[in-house]
């Protein structure tokens, strides 16, 4: 009975009611995406984004009753999302980032002001930059997979030859060129390449991420510079190693393992230098750390 009146306490601050509420629907996101957990990650750096947003959010009143009606409205419109995308993409999941962020809107509506939404808008804007990353990509890929493909898998190719890889590259000429090399089992790898190995979507979700924070952070132009230029060269770099790993995989321990490793390990290397990068931009820069 003693925990009772903390409760009531915690329940009766505005910003934990809010923070609670933005939370909730996190856990239906992952509900819905237990196969692929991948696309809750931009969500969720959308929800830290507005926590670290706190002390700015908690200066905003509350707003009248007439704009609270409307946020609510807004709020439950929300979970019918799904309905209005089904007819276009009819995989989609019940629950996706379109509903969040409206959910995020509406909500901010009920708590605070109008006002308060230039605050939220940087959590909205990167919610849906990150999410469409992937539609962009693909707009993207007839303009440039002909050329940046054939040039990544020439690369790739010279990196595993480096560990004793005979890698050989058939249609050099296409926008999907295959490296084909022997195991050391005695088998035949051939590997396909296409844009999506590049890693195009991976590099337009982190700059998204770069851009609201270095619009956030109000550093020099040389700072900012620097700061873009290693997050991006990270991005590449990890996602070269991703390829030659996989790659060395299939060399040294057949098809399986490697395809059992290139299923998880772009997911694993980006969230990792995600959450690396952002920890050390917090502690370089002053920033709430993620």
């Amino acid at each position: 009975m003693s925990k009772f009146p903390k409760v009531l306490s915690f329940l009766n601050e505005r910003m934990n009611i809010f923070y609670l509420s933005a939370f909730v629907p996190l856990l239906i996101f992952a509900y819905y995406h237990t196969d692929w957990f991948f696309p809750i990650i931009i969500p969720i750096y959308g929800f830290i984004l507005l926590m670290i947003k706190k002390q700015n959010l908690q200066l905003h009143p509350q707003p009248n009753q007439v704009q609270k009606v409307l946020g609510l409205f807004i709020v439950s419109v929300s979970f019918f999302v799904y309905y209005g995308l089904v007819p276009f993409f009819p995989y989609v999941p019940f629950y996706t980032s379109a509903n969040y962020v409206i959910y995020l809107l509406g909500l901010s509506l009920i708590f605070f002001e109008a006002p308060a939404l230039k605050d939220i808008a940087t959590s909205l804007f990167l919610i849906v930059a990150g999410t469409a990353s992937p539609f962009i990509s693909d707009w993207l890929e007839p303009y440039f997979s002909p050329y940046v493909t054939i040039q990544f898998a020439y690369l790739i190719q010279g990196i595993v030859n480096l560990f004793g890889v005979r890698a050989t590259i058939i249609n050099p000429t296409g926008s999907s060129p295959v490296i084909t090399f022997p195991t050391n089992q005695g088998g035949q790898i051939t590997a396909l390449f296409n844009w999506y190995c590049v890693g195009v979507s991976g590099l337009l979700i982190f700059s998204t991420i770069l851009v609201v924070l270095l619009v956030e952070e109000h550093s020099s132009l040389k700072s900012r510079v620097m700061w873009s230029v290693i997050g991006i060269a990270g991005v590449l770099i990890l996602n070269v190693f991703r390829v030659v790993f996989i790659l060395l995989a299939d060399y040294f321990y057949g098809a399986e393992v490697g395809a059992t490793i290139h299923y998880v390990i772009g997911y694993t290397l980006f969230i990792a230098w995600l959450t690396t990068f952002l920890y050390i931009f917090s502690k370089k820069t002053g920033q709430v750390s993620t």
